[in-house]
């Protein structure tokens, strides 16, 4: 199955609810579903909690740092073109411009999305030729049970 930029943002919510107040906000300000614009405000500009740049800097709170980034797996795994196309050109670009958070933000993601990663993004993406590879190991923070 592959998910659609409106389903995204309905698991999204799903996933964090108390950014519903936020979407509105957005809606009404966009009127449809800018995706570039739109799920990068909700994950790395949000006043609602605590957002994705922030948690990875300071590698606090992981629990929230791996729903965030089992989203963007998500978005990875079952996105169609657009989901994906979002992921890479507004998502994981962001994430690769601090050194400090790109590794950070490795050590929460399976090395099926690593793979992808450094096997297809960083070498097929003119921005983030100078990206380095992302290691591969088991994710430091996953639980056990965890889909890998």
């Amino acid at each position: 199955m592959s998910m659609n930029k409106e389903q995204a943002l309905e698991q999204l919510l799903n996933t964090f609810p108390e950014l519903e107040p936020e979407v509105r906000e957005e809606f009404a300000l966009y009127e449809s579903l800018l995706a570039h614009v739109f799920f990068p405000d909700l994950l790395f500009h949000t006043e609602a909690i605590p957002d994705l740049l922030t948690l990875l800097k300071t590698n606090q709170n992981p629990e929230l740092i791996q729903k965030y980034c089992d989203f963007l797996q998500l978005m990875y795994s079952d996105g169609d073109s657009d989901v994906q196309n979002v992921l890479v050109v507004s998502i994981l670009e962001r994430l690769s411009d601090d050194r400090e958070i790109w590794f950070h933000f490795g050590d929460y993601i399976p090395n099926d999305f690593r793979r992808f990663i450094n096997t297809d993004v960083i070498p097929n993406n003119g921005l983030m030729m100078h990206v380095p590879p992302l290691p591969y190991s088991k994710p430091k923070h996953r639980k056990k049970g965890c889909r890998m």
